[in-house]
């Protein structure tokens, strides 16, 4: 028995899609929506629709098998790998004419020979290191960079330049001095008499945060915000942003629990008083995180009803002492809204130690998705 399911609420896609076409960052820019790691656990192809239909067709991913997936049901979209692709892959992804990521100095020769043994040109978007120290070409590469792009403009379209900020949320001096690199490569770039077609700095952090001040750049790159998360807790206060998850599952077995007695694995949680609890269809399995083991909670006729002991691979259980007329089979909603009571992604994050995005990709990976349009 496993009715869990994660309902997918792609009106709520279309409220966040236009709200951020309306932030200041956003304003007559290119959205280079990302859908990586199956749009974030939401499902990449039912997301992708619901974009295309409201006039967005460029996509940033990172496997083959969603640049693959994406091309089977919209051969037009614009499709960014932005980890780059594997040797084997690189012959595919010239044929379907992906943009891909130079991320590091060796990767542009890299995909220099594989052109010119391809005999074919290669859209390139350079990855540039502005100051997270991650992924991307540092200044001292970007500079040998300009050269090998210079000399072989015949394999190397490039079609892109972009960064990515570190701490766009929550530290503005930092993201400045991002900033200030990003525009001063760019201007490297310029002078040299490359021009790409895009350059994005600006992902969701950025974007809903309304003390940024512009991002130099003619696209931008949302991902969370895109799935009603906002990143930042007090920037652009007045978005409107709409979670598309909401996980339900239901009550297998209402049990009558003596004071002292001990509930689930370890012994973690003895009863305070005589409760009545009930057992949940779904654990760990599920997505949920074991970290929420008595301290998270699940909302049950309207009212919260908390974790009581060790969240397990397929149940976990709560106090429903207080809660009035609660049958077997009753709805249980895991994470969304109820008549007047909301669990959010911040909630479960924040008790499980993590943040949304993982929550998201769990959620996404172990539940039979339904789909609202």
């Amino acid at each position: 028995m496993n009715d869990t399911t994660l309902f997918i609420n792609l009106k709520n896609l279309e409220n966040n899609i236009n709200q951020i076409k309306s932030l200041k960052l956003a304003k007559n820019k290119t959205i280079i929506a990302i859908l990586k790691s199956d749009a974030y656990g939401h499902g990449i192809i039912p997301v992708a629709d619901t974009l295309i239909n409201n006039g967005v067709n460029f996509f940033g991913i990172v496997k083959m098998s969603e640049a693959i997936s994406l091309r089977k049901n919209h051969p037009d979209a614009k499709l960014l790998m932005l980890l780059g692709v594997s040797e084997n892959d690189i012959k595919d992804a010239v044929k379907m004419n992906l943009s891909i990521t130079a991320f590091s100095l060796d990767y542009l020769k890299f995909l220099l020979s594989k052109a010119r043994e391809l005999k074919s040109s290669i859209n390139l978007h350079i990855k540039y290191d502005s100051g997270m120290n991650r992924l991307g070409l540092n200044d001292a590469e970007i500079k040998k960079a300009i050269e090998i792009i210079k000399e072989n403009k015949n394999w190397l379209n490039i079609e892109g330049i972009f960064s990515h900020l570190s701490s766009a949320g929550n530290d503005l001096e930092y993201t400045n001095f991002q900033l200030k690199n990003y525009k001063k490569i760019l201007s490297d770039f310029k002078k040299k008499g490359i021009i790409p077609q895009f350059t994005h700095i600006s992902a969701s952090s950025s974007l809903t945060n309304s003390e940024i001040g512009q991002d130099f750049s003619n696209a931008i790159r949302p991902g969370i915000s895109l799935y009603g998360i906002n990143p930042n807790l007090y920037n652009y206060p007045e978005l409107n942003l709409k979670p598309l998850m909401t996980l339900k599952s239901s009550i297998m077995q209402i049990k009558k629990i003596k004071k002292g007695a001990f509930i689930s694995y370890n012994n973690t949680f003895k009863a305070p008083y005589d409760m009545t609890a009930a057992v949940i269809n779904a654990g760990y399995d599920n997505g949920i995180p074991r970290l929420l083991s008595n301290n998270g909670r699940f909302l049950i006729r309207d009212n919260f009803a908390n974790i009581v002991g060790i969240v397990t691979m397929n149940m976990t259980i709560v106090d429903i002492t207080k809660i009035e007329a609660v049958n077997m089979h009753d709805e249980v909603i895991v994470t969304g809204k109820s008549l007047t009571k909301q669990i959010d992604l911040k909630e479960i994050a924040l008790k499980a130690q993590t943040i949304p995005y993982e929550i998201c990709l769990n959620l996404g990976k172990s539940n039979q998705k339904t789909y609202i349009f």
